[in-house]
């Protein structure tokens, strides 16, 4: 494994609130400050400036709220999230929406938070935040930018961002003045895209691995056109030299297609069929994990995401060309115990279950996790059903799509001729199977991110919506056909993409 720490502090304080769609509300930060010099008594205070953004109506507390701060999660930063007990609120005078809440908890049980208030006042509403003990942040190292914080109130969030006037930044100290408010929140969700990019290598020799070059652009006006998601996985990514690749030419068209630029993963674990990762935030961590047979493999990457730690896991499982349907004994020796004892009779079906153990063994941090490809099974099969009743959740049936029917193609993400022009030349959607996926794979305890799949049309308005991705013949380019026309479709297959929303 190799990882990655990149340098940049972001402290977020803002609340969550039960209320019928989100909100954030940006404010000033008058002062913040951190020391865990005493390994036992770590410390933490915030007072924002006041403002008139923090106003009545205010989001009664109890219904659920929260204390995140977030600077990064790599080494020696600061990152946490501290859900706050119902029962510690009260109304200030005895009207909370009006007058403000309090929050006391003299044995500091929240991971060592005893004091919040947000109150209103003659120049604007105020919150400050006071903890001690075992506030989570430990700061083994300088904090490496601007610091964010949230205070969060069911789906509103007040949040700050510190960075300008730094009066220590050490290990053990961090005090911060005079913070403007930031022009947005962090994100509240993460955003992901998966295609199949058909490495065309089976394709005629004269038509340049069926206009390879041609598709890659298209596919780079879909990922602009589709909001730029937080994270690209594609699969049959090659590297067969400098004239017959197609990892280079991604990293060429992609880096900078969005305002946020993506940094990239990939191994070239096989020259001919592997998986590549783009994401607009840094990457902590990457490794390639092999599954059974000469090619298949997982490629896992760890971003420092503003959810938390968020592990990636990209896969292409066997197809018929390398023996997906053959015997999972004896085909590549001795089927392993694993697979037998989870009863895979296949090598797809060992492949699958050797992903999610892989899953299960790496996926050690709270927020959620996506495990996404072309698995090259159908809903219903061995594989699917493995991965259903590890309790992952397929976005695409969550956010209530219809099932791939293959009389016209709708919601389906396969089916075109791969090795001729023929359908990527055609209009037609051509597709008949769905067999790729996002898979959600759930929070666990420590995470505030409730993981939820954000429905049809985008209404959280963050640009990018849980849908299929490429569902529609090149709309940049018209008309789309044989050349000198333009391309009709980046792939073979469709891809999906998905909104993972973290307000409860």
């Amino acid at each position: 494994m190799r990882g990655v720490i990149r340098a940049s502090l972001s402290l977020t304080v803002g609340a969550l609130v039960a209320v019928a769609g989100a909100a954030d509300v940006p404010i000033a930060g008058k002062s913040l400050g951190m020391g865990a010099r005493n390994a036992r008594r770590h410390t933490f205070s915030f007072r924002s400036a006041a403002d008139p953004a923090i106003a009545p109506p205010f989001v009664d507390p109890t219904a659920g709220a929260a204390l995140r701060l977030f600077v990064s999660s790599g080494p020696g930063q600061c990152h946490a999230e501290i859900p706050l007990p119902p029962g510690f609120w009260t109304p200030i005078r005895g009207d909370g929406a009006q007058e403000g809440w309090r929050y006391r908890d003299a044995s500091a049980s929240a991971q060592g938070v005893r004091s919040i208030t947000i109150d209103r006042r003659k120049s604007g509403g105020q919150i400050r935040v006071s903890a001690r003990g075992a506030f989570p942040c430990t700061l083994e190292a300088a904090q490496s930018g601007p610091v964010h914080v949230e205070l969060r109130l069911s789906a509103l969030r007040y949040c700050a961002r510190f960075g300008g006037t730094i009066r220590a930044n050490e290990a053990g100290m961090y005090r911060a003045i005079c913070a403007p408010a930031p022009a947005v929140c962090l994100p509240s969700g993460v955003t992901i895209a998966s295609l199949n990019v058909l490495h065309g290598i089976f394709c005629p020799r004269e038509t340049s691995g069926c206009r390879r070059t041609d598709r890659l652009e298209l596919l780079r006006q879909f990922v602009v056109a589709r909001g730029c998601p937080d994270v690209l996985a594609f699969q049959e990514v090659f590297n067969l030299g400098g004239t017959n690749e197609n990892a280079l030419s991604l990293a060429a068209l992609l880096t900078n297609a969005c305002p946020a630029p993506y940094v990239s993963v990939y191994h070239n674990a096989n020259p001919f069929d592997d998986e590549m990762i783009f994401s607009r935030y840094p990457i902590l961590a990457e490794e390639t994990h092999d599954l059974l047979g000469p090619l298949r493999n997982v490629l896992r990457v760890r971003i420092d995401h503003p959810i938390g730690a968020l592990d990636v896991y990209a896969t292409h499982l066997a197809s018929g060309s390398d023996l997906a349907t053959s015997p999972c004994e004896g085909t590549f020796g001795p089927c392993p115990p694993e697979c037998s004892g989870a009863g895979a009779a296949t090598v797809r079906q060992c492949q699958a279950v050797q992903m999610a153990a892989v899953i299960d063994a790496t996926h050690d941090v709270p927020a959620p996790a996506l495990a996404v490809g072309d698995f090259n099974e159908e809903p219903g099969s061995f594989v699917y059903d493995l991965f259903a009743d590890h309790g992952w959740i397929d976005t695409y049936l969550q956010a209530e799509f219809p099932e791939c029917d293959p009389m016209t193609g709708v919601g389906c993400t396969s089916g075109r001729i791969d090795d001729a022009l023929t359908d990527m030349e055609s209009q037609a959607l051509g597709q008949v199977e769905r067999i790729d996926y996002v898979w959600l794979v759930p929070r666990t305890a420590g995470s505030i991110c409730t993981g939820d799949v954000e429905p049809p049309g985008d209404p959280d308005g963050d640009g990018v919506a849980t849908r299929l991705f490429a569902e529609e013949p090149n709309p940049f380019a018209m008309p789309c056909g044989p050349s000198p026309d333009a391309i009709c479709w980046p792939s073979d297959h469709t891809g999906v993409q998905a909104d993972v929303n973290c307000l409860f």
